[in-house]
């Protein structure tokens, strides 16, 4: 074997520029496999924990549960954690907040969040909650308080005492959910809701069901599933799709790169494996020859390949930044891919096998005689030119004809270099195209959660006119240091009148259902009037300041805002929902695309009706049950606009037609404003902790007024954006790069296996200018055409992943990004021509007759 090893390196040492071009194949494939496989699997874990931030760290929720059930669901199996919790009240229409009071074990409350201040409830009535609820009540963060609220059914007050403050939690803080936490004594309670969290990798489907059906518990009315983060976590345990396929595509790429050079590099020492054969060699020897080279050039690559793409992978994440999250979930963003890097290094080998087997095949077809020779039909290789390529290169100057005889004398070459030239920029448009995607997505989400100041002050469900901000606490507001701008909406819950054919897509209101609750809408988007025989749609009348009116023009679809006739008249905006049949079969609204609602048109007059006098009964007015006199207001369409911009998510969310106008007008119909939404910014470099409790303290004036701050929130999310786009971008410029360096070391083989013919060439008269000329229209033909396959290849991957991956879902239409292509093929272009000089440059340096006789 020693002997065998030897002969191994004695070739090593004598074929070093082709020993080292496959070195640099591998390195370059395993560093693209490990790179992308770390990167997306940092990428995995870092939306992981964002979807422990939005949805909770629980996977499911058993509800309605007795004690002998809660016993089974702590036996269950590869369960990570359990957090108790049993419902005790809610606070009261008219107080301060709408609050729901919970028992929870130390699990629940150490899971979903932390203590910051105090300690966790052990007494009666000692409660914990987060901050961000203290300041909307006008409180400050202080441990030992005391709060008496009137309890919603229940005949007393309640004085509970503050013994502790909760890290505030996105999820519900987002949404304005207020809960308060009691604590829960297992024994002197009969109700329970036990929260799961299992261990990541265990089979988490499988046990939800398992636990349910052992305990008893009703799959579809008492088990809630978080099935987006069950979705996450399945997905985030095992090889992901886009790093398997890498790995598999690179090593069929690198394997494809490496046979080319080494069955030349073989071919060239053919006499050696001739003579050992002659002298009784077996067949299996040479094969294990071939095999021991490539394993000890492999051994040299493979660590070299990991630390280089765990390196480049960590220096993108670097970039990233950490994000800390809030309770337990800890961001660990950057994940060492274990089975990528097993991955890597099995495809490697595998290659290697089986470019040692083909190789090994070719040899053996030759006889021992015909190798110690060299004459194994070498004249057979040359093949007559393709007639067009012939009819082509009559047309054409003496140097582009013998270009093109070159470029395609040789098509495994010429395919694998127009494969290396083509798969970076095609990746590139594809990783571009999926984080436009993904900005998208996030706008949407900004959108419809209303995070659209920095501060968001909400009058939670009212449908009291006579509850809202007024324009002294506005003013206030207003006058606190530190804010830029206030934008106001009041809201009331209204009714448009249409006639049947004014509706053009009566299914998606059909979908909201007829029944119960659906997006907040209850019994339905639709309503007879029963004295008319027209349709009442369920929407809202709003009146904006000018300031929100001006945040509408960016989502005008039709007319224009003319705020000064607005105050004046009965001229107003109407936002259209547009609805689009979404990528799950479903119909939704969405910003940006889409069919709109109804058929009206800018110029159109539009009627709403409103009860007159007070709303007492606010179900059975959504109900459409009630039996109040209307007061009819017309209203006439001056712009149309597909985003409401202020809402209060209630009544019929974002699927009416609602009608905006001024508050100046909307005063004049209703009398003195009371503000349902505000939108409060603040100036750059200003303390908006300082201005949060400022806003809290005026917000708590008025009852049922969330005070939300939204400003490290929205920090958070931007963090996220951008650490998506980083390791996005990573992933393509690992792509990119790698393919440059494989382009390189493909053009600069193929040139300077042609040494010889060169030193020929100039040796019968071609000049310096003329050579030049040459090699440079090579260069740029491979640029050409890999830019022809690469814009080809592009645009129809784009049309693919806009029909698969629901990209109208969110509004995007169906668009190319031109900057980006006319981009790569520069790119393209200029790695091309550099491809082809750098050898070229080395080839006119050496004289003409060591060109000639040069071998290697």
């Amino acid at each position: 074997m020693m002997e065998d090893f030897n002969m191994v390196i004695k070739y090593i040492k004598s074929f070093k520029s082709r020993s080292l071009a496959i070195v640099l194949s591998i390195i370059l494939g395993t560093s693209l496999i490990v790179g992308v496989g770390t990167l997306s699997k940092s990428a995995q874990q870092a939306g992981l924990d964002r979807v422990k931030r939005e949805t909770g760290t629980y996977h499911v929720a058993y509800k309605d549960i007795d004690k002998k059930q809660l016993n089974i669901i702590k036996e269950g199996s590869d369960i990570k954690n359990i957090g108790v919790t049993s419902y005790y009240a809610s606070t009261d229409i008219g107080e301060k907040l709408p609050i729901n009071i919970i028992y929870a074990d130390n699990n629940y409350l150490n899971d979903e969040s932390e203590i910051i201040k105090g300690r966790l409830p052990k007494g009666e009535n000692e409660v914990v909650l987060e901050g961000w609820i203290l300041n909307s009540m006008g409180l400050e963060e202080i441990v030992g308080q005391e709060l008496t609220f009137k309890l919603y059914n229940k005949d007393n007050e309640e004085t509970f005492k503050v013994v502790g403050i909760l890290k505030d939690r996105y999820k519900d803080k987002s949404v304005g959910r207020c809960e308060m936490f009691l604590n829960l004594d297992e024994e002197n309670i009969s109700n329970f809701t036990a929260n799961v969290e299992f261990n990541e990798g265990s089979t988490i489907s499988k046990n939800i069901q398992g636990i349910a059906k052992k305990a008893g518990i009703d799959l579809k009315d008492q088990v809630g599933v978080n099935s987006t983060l069950v979705g996450s976590v399945e997905n985030n345990g095992g090889l992901d799709i886009e790093s398997r396929n890498t790995a598999i595509a690179m090593s069929i790429f690198a394997g494809l790169v490496i046979y080319s050079i080494y069955s030349i590099s073989v071919y060239q020492r053919i006499r050696d494996y001739g003579m050992l054969r002659a002298v009784g060699a077996t067949n299996f020897r040479v094969f294990k020859l071939m095999l021991y080279e490539l394993l000890l050039l492999a051994l040299i690559s493979l660590p070299i390949g990991i630390v280089f793409g765990m390196g480049g992978a960590q220096i993108f994440n670097k970039l990233g930044g950490n994000i800390k999250y809030e309770g337990n979930i800890k961001s660990t963003s950057f994940v060492i891919p274990t089975r990528i890097i097993i991955l890597s290094i099995a495809c490697t080998l595998i290659m290697i096998f089986i470019i040692s087997i083909l190789t090994y095949i070719k040899i053996r077809k030759i006889s021992p005689i015909e190798a110690i020779k060299r004459n194994f039909g070498s004249d057979k290789k040359v093949k007559k030119s393709n007639f067009i390529i012939n009819k082509l290169i009559n047309k054409i100057y003496v140097t582009k004809t013998i270009s093109i005889k070159n470029i395609f004398r040789n098509k495994k070459s010429l395919i694998l270099i127009m494969i290396s030239m083509s798969i970076g920029g095609i990746l590139v448009i594809k990783n571009d195209y999926a984080y436009s995607r993904s900005q998208a997505m996030y706008k949407d989400q900004q959108r419809w959660l209303f995070m659209n100041g920095d501060f968001v002050l909400k009058v939670n469900g009212s449908t009291d006119e006579e509850n809202g901000l007024s324009d002294d606490e506005i003013n206030e507001i207003k006058n606190i240091d530190g804010i830029s701008e206030v934008k106001t909406a009041r809201i009331l819950h209204t009714r448009m009148i249409l006639d049947k054919e004014d509706i053009l897509d009566m299914k998606f209101i059909e979908e909201l259902g007829s029944g119960g609750y659906t997006g907040n809408v209850l019994n339905g988007l639709l309503a007879e009037d029963k004295e008319t025989g027209k349709y009442l749609l369920k929407q809202k009348l709003k009146g904006f300041n000018d300031e929100m009116l001006k945040s509408l023009d960016e989502y005008v679809i039709s007319g224009n805002i003319d705020i000064e006739k607005m105050k004046k008249e009965n001229l107003a905006v109407i936002y259209m929902p547009h609805i689009i049949d979404t990528f799950y079969g479903t119909k939704d609204v969405v910003v940006g695309k889409g069919k709109p609602l109804s058929n009206i048109k800018v110029g159109d007059t539009v009627t709403v009706k409103y009860p007159k006098g007070k709303i007492t009964d606010g179900e059975a007015y959504w109900k459409a049950k009630d039996n109040y006199e209307y007061e009819e207001y017309d209203f006439k369409v001056g712009a149309i606009v597909n985003y409401p911009f202020a809402d209060d998510s209630m009544y019929s969310s974002d699927n009416g037609i609602d009608v905006i106008t001024s508050n100046n007008y909307l005063e004049r119909l209703f009398g003195k404003n009371n503000y349902d939404v505000v939108y409060a910014n603040m100036k750059k470099g200003e303390n908006h902790q300082e201005i949060n409790k400022e806003l809290g303290k005026i917000g708590s004036k008025v009852p049922g007024t969330i005070t939300t701050d939204m400003v490290q929130d929205k920090i958070a999310n931007d963090k996220n954006l951008k650490q998506e786009k980083l390791y996005t971008y990573g992933i393509v410029a690992i792509l990119f790069v790698i393919s440059i360096f494989n382009i390189i070391n493909n053009v600069s083989y193929n040139l300077t296996s042609r040494t010889s013919e060169f030193g020929m060439l100039r040796a019968i008269g071609i000049g310096e200018k003329d050579f030049r000329k040459m090699i440079t229209y090579e260069g740029l033909f491979y640029g050409i055409v890999s830019s022809i396959i690469v814009v080809v290849g592009g645009i129809l991957l784009q049309i693919r992943m806009y029909k698969t991956y629901g990209f109208a879902d969110f509004g995007m239409d169906f668009l190319i990004n031109y900057k980006l292509y006319i981009l790569i093929i520069v790119a393209n272009i200029i790695v091309g021509l550099l491809a082809t000089y750098l050898p070229a440059r080395r080839i006119k340096e050496s004289s003409i007759v060591e060109s000639i006789n040069i071998l290697e």
